[in-house]
């Protein structure tokens, strides 16, 4: 048999292997990663969270101070008490009243705390009985009691004294709720605890179904934790498998997984009773809980301790269950949960919890600032906002975790400060470093505004105990420390998952090579067959759609005398009735108006879509000047851009109705403009802050893209390029004049260091001047002097002049320094050819002399030489500072238009804390891949290599004079981009991604001119270019 008969069954059958395994890891990783939710927005977690179950009330004192006290030097932090409420009336006359004040008292003196559980015999009559008991049992105990548990087992008839019902037990929350809360406000509500259970009525209801009942009534706001009961029966405290029928530990999940659903999610679960049951020597046995040796007794409960605290950080107080039952040993099975024996004895676990609660760190979860984990050094304050910075003297924290990931909750705002953060003695390993090697946490908030927010500090720590050591610099007043979170990430995970997408991609390039191998006759035939299929079902839209196409031929074809009117007889008309529809649409006051100028415009457009790339090269800079619309704002070059658009694409189906349309072959150009597109857009899902991420796609990717494929795939006539031509220098030759008639007004200058005024014309900036003018300079001397010398050169060489003033006097070092002097260094070449060399050698070494001249004698341009402060430093930390964004985010970047919310949010230097507002990297390097990360850089190289593809084609085979000058031009104003970019913006302002789709798709003109057949070998007439 032929290979190419057998490979693609091969290559298929691999391919579903590969699928197989992918989902094989995913599935397991599920299965292993299930209830280890994240911990942001959790409750903060008690610092201890190992309780117990104990029977002491009304035992006689010494007996019950001896049990505290073995309790407590085991390592336990709760005791869970059961209180009658029937025993305990209001008036606080009954006889529980003194049991329970003996009680309380002597726990509150070992340092336990207390969950006291007001259950009963049955429910009570009237809940709000109930409910004046438990407010006077609150107002009596509010400073030995921490939290009170409304019943127990209300989800069962043994447990709530009837038959259970989600209603029934909401009455007794709602009335209870309040009552405990009004006598003590800091006290915990819990849920009566949900024993597990399978069953759905009427005796018995599932603790899953009850809970899921009890969110259904709307029972969320009168509690604050959950409770279940995680017996493990005859499983052990590892077992994964969480299924509504299994009994186990792992059940837990299950009712966190209720919580989650029902939006609960950052409550705690609570843990009323739980343990492994060991049948009693001599005593009373029973079924009811499984049964398991000593051995795995004290092993499971020790593992369950230690899982819940790693695993689970919604998990709370974990109650075992118990130290000594009430009953007698012969008549109460309980015992065989019992930690301590009727002898007196220990049983085997005590040994072993002492080893698991030795372990003194704080556990995945979020924390309050103030624990028993953290130690404050310094005269800080406190209070429940966290932890204030003291305004003098040392001011560090020492806080000791459990876990792989560490996080500050960190109050945050308009204000300056700064933490430095080490794990194990060194920086942090998820913060940005300073140039003295100290990690450090930025406490301005990214978008001002209060808030508090995880900073992480480190992550991919080695699983068990971390010290972090935190040093805070200013920030007083601002209660900066809210907590601490701290997570624990199995290395696992991250192999398994990583092996998935591995096994995933492999499927994929296999079950492409399988069809890639399958016959073409194959192919033919299926495809034969869909189309059959689809003809039965698509005759009525296919109809329909072939309908509005012939409508649209048939208005052009009727249309054409007044087509030919307007495009052949005369070029100045469309020109005209073009301009002053845009004007009338852009600046009429009037609706009515508006609409019939668009409307003008729109058809205009059609019929000549060059005319659109005019308005947008001549807009481009004015975008600051928006106009508002439909409650939005919207700048010229956007409204221009999109109506231009859509008569584009009206033009081109229109052509295609005619017969006239062409398939273009696409370029390197093209597919990377094309994919940088899909990578921007694809962006937005990775930002922080999505809203301006879409504002930046929209108006400096999506709508310059538009431009590019206008240029690139509308057919232009030469003039029609020279009019766009044409309209970029006119909009610059306004900027200039604007910022020369300002500067002689002496109005919205700007004083430079010293004291020199800079022009700023329609922009914030003088720095902006810089950036837009430097593109246009070098267009309009490089068809000045490379180009036919009639009226357009002599224009263009008219338009350099005011230019080349505007630039001047903005003194944009980037523009002076790097973007022009470059420009212009490719105009002379092409220029002089080789005698140019020797001219900007010499030219090169006047001007290092000038720089040093005007660096001793200006003070603005002598900071450049001084690296420990002033523009040069602030620049180099602005470059450390995005180097350590790439390094973060190498692949996604922090999202289009993010860099401000990062760099001032999370890794501006402190050294650079005077300049915190920066919106990019001044470096395109840098402003690509902070931005869209690696692949965002990889595709501006390819935009880049795909214009000088281009170029080296224009150059190569125009022949005219004019038309090469103006290629000339464009490969300038593109050097000024790269060279001013290296230091300042390159591309991520609105006008200069216009002014680079622009170039870029001018210059794809060009290349395409050299390979169409209507490209003359001669240069044409120099009437026919003038307009």
């Amino acid at each position: 048999m032929k290979p190419s008969r057998w490979l693609p069954a091969l290559c298929a059958l691999a391919a579903a292997g590969m699928l197989a395994a992918a989902v094989a890891l995913l599935v397991q990783d599920a299965r292993v990663m299930r209830g280890r939710s994240s911990v942001a927005g959790l409750q903060p977690r008690p610092a201890n969270l190992a309780g117990i179950n104990v029977a002491l009330l009304g035992v006689e004192p010494a007996a019950q101070q001896a049990a505290l006290q073995a309790i407590a030097g085991i390592g336990f932090g709760w005791v869970r008490q059961e209180f009658d409420w029937e025993t305990l009336p209001a008036n606080s006359s009954g006889a529980g009243w003194p049991a329970a004040a003996a009680l309380l008292q002597n726990t509150h003196a070992q340092g336990l705390r207390v969950i006291a559980v007001l259950s009963g015999a049955q429910p009570p009559a009237d809940a709000q009985q109930y409910a004046l008991v438990a407010a006077a049992f609150a107002g009596r105990f509010n400073r030995q009691v921490d939290a009170y548990e409304i019943w127990d087992e209300p989800n069962l008839r043994a447990g709530w004294g009837a038959q259970p019902a989600a209603a029934g037990y909401l009455r007794l929350l709602q009335a209870a709720y309040p009552a405990l809360h009004a006598a003590q406000p800091g006290a915990t509500v819990v849920l009566g605890s949900l024993s597990p259970s399978i069953d759905t009525g009427p005796d018995n209801i599932s603790d899953l179904l009850f809970l899921r009942q009890l969110y259904a009534a709307g029972a969320a706001p009168f509690f604050d934790v959950a409770s279940g009961k995680p017996y493990g029966f005859a499983a052990d405290a590892h077992e994964l498998r969480v299924e509504a029928g299994a009994f186990n530990f792992s059940r837990f999940i299950l009712l966190r997984e209720e919580m989650e659903r029902a939006g609960d999610g950052r409550k705690q679960l609570w843990a009323g009773n739980f343990g492994w049951y060991v049948q009693p020597v001599g005593g009373a046995a029973s079924n009811e809980w499984g049964a398991v040796s000593a051995a795995r007794q004290a092993a499971n409960t020790a593992a369950a301790f230690a899982r819940a605290r790693r695993e689970w950080p919604w998990a709370g107080v974990l109650a075992l269950e118990n130290w000594q039952p009430a009953g007698p040993t012969g008549s109460d099975p309980r015992w065989g949960f019992a930690l301590r024996a009727a002898d007196g004895s220990d049983s085997a676990g005590v040994a072993a919890l002492r080893q698991t609660f030795s372990t003194v760190a704080a556990p995945p979860g979020e924390h309050a600032a103030v624990n028993s984990f953290a130690t404050y050094t310094g005269a800080w304050r406190f209070s429940a906002l966290g932890a204030d910075i003291p305004a003098q003297g040392p001011a560090s924290v020492e806080f000791i975790f459990e876990g792989t990931e560490l996080a500050l909750l960190a109050r945050r705002a308009n204000y300056r400060a700064y933490i430095y953060a080490e794990v194990d003695g060194v920086p942090a390993n998820a913060l940005p470093v300073a140039a003295d090697g100290r990690a450090y946490v930025v406490l301005t908030a990214p978008d001002l505004q209060p808030q508090v927010a995880p900073v992480t500090l480190a992550r991919g720590l080695a699983s068990g105990r971390h010290v972090a050591r935190l040093v805070a610099e200013r920030g007083w007043d601002q209660w900066a420390i809210a907590g601490f979170a701290v997570a624990d990430v199995p290395p696992a995970h991250a192999t398994r998952t990583s092996a998935a997408a591995v096994c995933a991609a492999l499927a994929v390039l296999l079950a492409g090579a399988a069809g890639w191998g399958v016959r073409g006759s194959l192919r033919a035939a299926a495809f034969s067959r869909a189309a059959t299929q689809l003809g039965a079902r698509a005759t009525a839209p296919v109809t329909a759609v072939t309908a509005a196409i012939f409508w649209l031929s048939a208005a052009q074809a009727w249309g054409q005398p007044l087509t030919q009117l307007i495009g052949v007889r005369t070029e100045t008309l469309p020109v005209v009735l073009t301009v002053v529809s845009a004007g009338l649409f852009y600046f009429s006051p009037w609706l009515l108006l508006t609409v019939l100028s668009g409307t003008a415009m729109f058809l205009l457009l059609a019929v000549r879509p060059a005319l659109a790339a005019a308005l947008v090269a001549f807009s481009a800079p004015f975008y600051l000047l928006p106009r508002p619309m439909f409650e939005r704002v919207f700048s010229a070059v956007e409204v221009f851009m999109l109506l231009g658009a859509g008569a584009a694409l009206l033009h081109g189906m229109v052509q295609a109705a005619g017969g006239k349309a062409r398939r273009p072959q696409l370029t390197l150009l093209d597919w990377a403009v094309l994919a940088f597109a899909a990578l921007s857009t694809t962006s937005i899902f990775f930002a922080a802050q999505r809203a301006v991420a879409v504002t930046e796609l929209r108006t400096t990717v999506l709508e310059p893209v538009l431009l590019y494929l206008l240029l690139r795939f509308i057919p232009m006539a030469e003039r029609e390029r020279w009019l766009v031509a044409d309209a970029f220098l006119a909009g610059a030759l306004l900027v200039a004049l604007v910022g020369l008639g300002q500067y002689a007004s002496g109005t919205n200058l700007i004083t430079a260091e010293d004291g020199v005024l800079r022009l700023r014309s329609v922009y914030g900036s003088p720095n902006n001047v810089g950036l837009y003018l430097g593109r246009a300079l070098p267009v309009a001397l490089a068809v000045a002097l490379l180009g036919v010398r009639d009226l357009r050169g002599r224009m263009y060489a008219a338009v350099a002049l005011p230019l080349a003033a505007a630039l001047w006097l903005s003194f944009s070092r980037g523009a002076l320094l790097l973007g022009v002097p470059a420009a212009l260094a490719v105009v002379l070449l092409f220029w002089g050819g080789r005698r140019a060399r020797r001219v900007l050698a010499a030219a090169g070494v006047g001007g290092l002399l000038v720089l040093l001249l005007v660096i001793g004698r200006s003070p603005r341009f002598a900071r450049l030489a001084d690296y420990t402060q002033g523009p040069v430093f602030f620049r180099l930390q602005l470059w450390r500072s995005a180097l350590a964004m790439v390094r973060d985010a190498p692949l996604t970047g922090v999202g289009l238009d993010n860099f401000l919310y990062a760099y001032r949010g999370r890794y501006i230097a402190p050294a650079a804390w005077q300049e915190p507002n920066l919106s990019h990297a001044h470096n395109w390097l840098l402003d690509f891949a902070t931005r869209l990360g690696l692949p965002g850089l990889l595709l501006a190289g390819a935009m880049l290599a795909g214009f000088g593809q281009q170029a080296r084609r224009a150059l190569g085979g125009l022949r005219d004079p004019a038309t090469r000058a103006l290629a000339v031009g464009l490969c300038a104003a593109m050097v000024n981009v790269l060279a001013h970019g290296l230091v300042d913006a390159s591309y991520w302002f609105v006008d200069l991604a216009f002014v680079f789709m622009l170039i870029c798709g001018l210059m794809a003109q060009l290349g395409h001119m050299v390979n169409s057949p209507a490209t003359a070998a001669q240069a044409p007439p120099a009437t026919s270019r003038g307009s």
